[in-house]
């Protein structure tokens, strides 16, 4: 072996180590700075990560909170399930909206256009969570504005036989990315990475012990309330601003590692996404509830880079997922993608093969659900492009569709879809 060799190895393996040093030291500074997993009021199995990885840094999992400690809070609630559907139709809706007066009456509006889902929001992108969250943590403050009360809203929906599924934003947290840095990914030399100096800090680290334990006592406490199922909405990495420069915790935990070994597998982000997915279906389980996920419109088509860059591989993902929501939305690609001359006005095309390749790249029992541009964003919005996505969706064989609008105006899209179905 050259000396030459021996050099740049051994300067390979300082850079791995001072790598490390930063990791630890801003680990434990976030440590330091926030309430321990056990701290919150009420026992919970996400403390308890039974997920093993097959990498050193997993080599002391925690210990497994028996099944009947949370058996008293299922039979609490009391609220029966609602029978699988065999088409999903549904329409998603924010807290603000369910919390409204005109709740009932957009529900009444949504029954006679056959809709028998609903997705309500119970945290957004801003990081507000909607419901009386019960966990004491610094993560919890003025995000706090709980006018859903999830327990009412359930029996709302079952007595209309429409299932209730909550919405959970994940990683894009903007009120906590704001409020403390520590929570963000880092840059080298240790200060806190951000998409650009023109944007504000939005983006968690998705590998940070701190914020999935967080986020999964959420998934908890919502189970926990008789939801039918629970959505997961941003669960990927960023994607945008000077993502090259972003030092995620679990990337830092692995340098140090491959430091002191040369023979450790270092993971990648697929590995962090599958891994929280894994703990956030285990929790589900315990309470009957249904896991599902939305991922980008392009991971559909699985190139490496998408899913190197967003962490969303579909085959593994969909391992622990009863459904999977692509948002195929055709004003969302480039205008000549897929070499057509005009994407944004081509809906049956693009959800057709979006939709038809998420299906034959999910495993196991997960459903194919997409979400549907129910918006004229960048589109001629008419009833014929809401009924093409429809068609693509029921010609490809996927299971059923959700209607997108931010602003939850629905009336003219319902009516469209009251019309095609009553003319079937």
């Amino acid at each position: 072996m050259s000396p030459f060799f021996i050099m740049n190895r051994n300067t390979l393996l300082l850079i791995f180590l001072c790598l490390g040093i930063i990791s630890c030291s801003i680990s434990q500074k976030s440590e330091d700075n926030f309430t321990k997993p056990d701290s919150v009021q009420f026992e919970s199995p996400l403390i308890v990560d039974s997920i093993k990885y097959k990498h050193a840094a997993n080599t002391q999992p925690q210990k497994e909170i028996p099944l009947e400690k949370n058996e008293q809070d299922h039979e609490k609630i009391q609220i029966e399930k609602i029978p699988e559907v065999d088409f999903v139709k549904g329409i998603y809706l924010t807290a603000y909206k369910v919390a409204s007066s005109d709740f009932e009456n957009i529900l009444s509006v949504a029954d006679s256009a056959g809709i028998n889902t609903v997705i309500f929001d119970l945290k957004n992108m801003n990081g507000d969570i909607f419901f009386r969250t019960r966990q004491k943590s610094p993560l919890v403050g003025d995000n706090l504005k709980p006018i859903v009360n999830i327990k009412e809203t359930v029996k709302t929906l079952h007595r209309m036989n429409m299932k209730a599924v909550s919405r959970v934003v994940m990683f894009h947290d903007q009120f906590n990315a704001q409020r403390d840095s520590l929570l963000r990914p880092h840059v080298f030399g240790g200060s806190s990475w951000q998409e650009s100096e023109k944007r504000k800090p939005s983006w968690l680290d998705s590998s940070n012990t701190i914020v999935q334990n967080y986020l999964l006592t959420l998934i908890e406490e919502i189970s926990q309330n008789g939801v039918d199922e629970i959505q997961l909405d941003y669960i990927r990495f960023p994607t945008q601003g000077n993502i090259n420069k972003a030092i995620f915790t679990f990337q830092q935990t692995d340098s140090l590692l491959f430091a002191s070994d040369s023979t450790y597998v270092f993971r990648n982000k697929a590995d962090i996404i599958m891994d929280f997915i894994a703990r956030a279906k285990r929790i589900c389980d315990r309470y009957d509830v249904k896991l599902t996920a939305d991922v980008f419109a392009i991971v559909a088509w699985q190139r490496n880079a998408d899913i190197m860059a967003t962490g969303q591989n579909m085959r593994r993902m969909t391992q622990n997922l009863d459904f999977v929501h692509p948002m195929i939305y055709s004003s969302h690609f480039a205008s000549d993608f897929g070499y057509r001359e005009d994407i944004y006005n081509e809906p049956y095309f693009i959800m057709y093969k979006g939709t038809k390749l998420t299906i034959n790249n999910t495993v196991g029992d997960c459903k194919v659900v997409p979400y549907i541009q129910s918006n004229s964003w960048k589109v001629n919005y008419k009833k014929e492009y809401m009924i093409a996505q429809i068609k693509a969706i029921e010609d490809c064989g996927a299971s059923g569709y959700i209607l997108w609008n931010a602003s939850n105006r629905y009336k003219k899209t319902l009516s469209w879809i009251r019309e095609y179905y009553e003319t079937e």
